[in-house]
């Protein structure tokens, strides 16, 4: 069985789709200016490879926007609002949460 649909059909399921994505919010991005970033290093045997760890250690910190691996060397970019948090406090949160039991080293470059 064919089935064919009429033009004024197509029209009206667009015209459906459409008014529910206007209602939807439109989440707004934040300017680069207002971001701050820094590159958290990670060392130790088999430290980099943590990293469920480290991302979560990151995101504990409510102002953390993305966590990036940039590597599987243990280079990770973190990006923040600015002035929230210190680049300090985030390779720590990364040490601790790795050195309780893997014994890892992080620090900001």
């Amino acid at each position: 069985m064919t089935r064919m649909f009429l033009p004024g059909a197509v029209l009206m399921l667009a015209m459906v789709g459409s008014a529910s994505a206007e209602e939807a919010p439109i989440p707004v991005a934040r300017d680069n200016q207002e971001m701050g970033q820094a590159i958290v290093q990670i060392g130790g045997r088999q430290c980099e490879y943590h990293r469920s760890d480290v991302e979560g250690a990151l995101r504990r910190f409510d102002t953390v926007r993305q966590v990036e691996f940039l590597n599987n060397h243990g280079t990770v970019l973190v990006r923040f609002e600015r002035g929230t948090v210190q680049p300090d406090q985030l390779a720590q949160a990364v040490e601790r949460a790795l050195a309780m039991g893997w014994g890892c080293k992080a620090w900001v470059e």
